[in-house]
């Protein structure tokens, strides 16, 4: 813990620990806190040491300090004012040598930085990533096993496993972890940060410079970008049942038909006239359950959703989706006319409030202020839809995925439909692979929309290459539901 800037008082360190202890009385007055050195009780500047001394001691507890053979107490202190001066003195003493140690070694790194510029490998230890052991003839020195376990999380997650999933099957395999603690375990936000690592794509930043292609690449710049668009949505629009199930398989893409709030799911349970429980789970609109106005009356059971949804998408094979027409690029190229139209102005301006008779002009100031503001405006929207044309291009990939899961090959035709929709119910009750498709959905839908009339419930989905897929469900006798042809 560095005495420097104070982290040997934070809550985490021994001694930060030694302080709680003596506020609330677990540590008894008339105890001594041994030191080697005052510096080992902190290096920062003068006033936020004599705090900390003066805390200590007002406790009731005493400092003794081995290499001046003292022991101070308040006691000692006030009938010896002096020896109060040598204390101020030790820590000056200590606070100077360690700011010109930080100073020697910033200098020290920063002309690293500046050998890195010119296109040298140099080793900085511990900014490396930890699948990188070495450095040797200018070259980075792989550990294989590791790098080998970084690229199998990335295919799990881009595949349809979450991170959390991922996680445990990592410790149920006693996979260690990468920094190699003893008693270390895989968490949902361990595989979360790895995969939003940009070392993994050979990214470098040290003291705010960054370099790209600085460390070997492990993971490609298209599979990096297809994890970080998942992750962003999973982390806003996902979350699964406490008790391990997933019960909404299209939890953040289902919106009612009518207002545009979120379809949700409603689970209950009921006694049959033989007395035996029997559990449901229905798709409703939220506006109709929190009873906030919504006309989309009505609700349908979770699993004729799934099953009308997926049939509509198993009818179209990933070949299919992959020959479909896509979605032109024109929405970025007219932002990035915008963007750097945008600019122009910016840089006009930046001219312009550098010039000494025009800088204290309020109205310019607040032209420069709002072209900034527009850049970070359409910088964001630049990423939205670039982010739409990434997802686009990985469809037909996520399709195939979901064929994968079902037993269904590539080139399926609706004479096959039969012989795998019974295996393909089989995988819709089974969690783990629900988990999987889960969390392959964002990756083939844009959004998915629910009506409800007196005798059908109409489904839209719209894919993320922006073609739709409607499906109806009837209503027929008994409450019995049935799927219409998929259009």
């Amino acid at each position: 813990m560095s005495g420097f800037k104070g982290r040997n008082f934070s809550n985490e360190s021994a001694l930060g620990h030694f302080l709680k202890l003596v506020e609330n009385g677990t540590i008894e007055k008339g105890s001594v806190l041994v030191i080697e050195n005052m510096d080992r009780l902190s290096r920062q500047s003068i006033l936020p040491c004599l705090g900390k001394f003066s805390e200590i001691i007002s406790q009731g507890v005493a400092v003794g300090i081995i290499s001046q053979n003292k022991i101070l107490d308040e006691n000692s202190i006030t009938k010896n004012p002096m020896e109060l001066m040598l204390v101020l003195v030790e820590f000056a003493r200590a606070n100077n040598e360690s700011e010109t140690k930080s100073k020697r070694l910033k200098s020290v790194i920063q002309a690293k930085i500046e050998q890195v510029k010119q296109g040298k490998k140099l080793w900085f230890a511990v900014q490396k990533p930890s699948w990188i052991t070495g450095l040797r003839d200018g070259q980075f020195i792989l550990d294989e096993h590791r790098v080998k376990l970084v690229k199998q999380i990335f295919r799990d997650y881009l595949s349809g496993m979450s991170s959390n999933h991922i996680a445990n099957q990592l410790n149920e395999n006693r996979i260690p972890t990468l920094r190699g603690l003893k008693h270390g375990i895989w968490t949902n936000t361990t595989v979360a940060e790895l995969l939003r690592n940009k070392n993994s794509i050979g990214w470098f930043c040290i003291n705010g410079n960054e370099f790209n292609a600085y460390f070997p690449a492990i993971i490609s710049a298209k599979d990096f970008q297809a994890a970080q668009i998942k992750l962003d949505f999973n982390t806003k629009s996902r979350g699964g049942s406490k008790y391990g199930l997933v019960r909404n398989l299209f939890r953040g893409l289902l919106f009612c038909a009518d207002c545009g709030q979120a379809i949700e799911t409603k689970i209950g349970s009921f006694k049959n006239v033989e007395g035996s429980m029997n559990h449901y789970a229905h798709y409703m609109c939220r506006g109709v359950k929190q009873k906030s106005g919504c006309t989309n009356l009505g609700r349908i059971p979770v699993g004729i959703v799934e099953l009308a949804i997926f049939e509509s998408i198993l009818n179209n094979h990933p070949g299919k989706l992959l020959n479909e027409p896509k979605p032109d690029n024109s929405q970025i190229i007219e932002l990035e006319d915008e963007l750097a139209q945008n600019q122009i102005v910016i840089d006009r301006l930046m001219d312009m409030v550098g010039d000494a008779q025009l800088r204290d002009d309020v109205g310019l100031k607040e032209k420069l202020k709002q072209a900034l503001t527009n850049k970070d405006i359409l910088l964001n929207q630049m990423k939205v839809e670039k982010n739409k044309a990434a997802k686009v291009e990985e469809m037909p990939i996520a399709a195939n995925n979901l064929f994968s899961l079902v037993g269904a090959d590539k080139a399926v035709t609706l004479d096959k439909m039969k012989e795998y929709m019974v295996g393909y119910n089989t995988v819709l009750k089974d969690t783990v692979s629900r988990l999987k498709i889960r969390n392959l959905m964002p990756d083939l839908f844009h959004n998915i929309t629910i009506k409800h009339t007196a005798s059908q419930c109409i489904i839209i989905c719209t894919l993320i290459n922006g073609s739709v897929r409607t499906s109806i469900v009837k209503k027929g006798k008994n409450k019995s539901y049935y799927i219409e042809q998929p259009s």
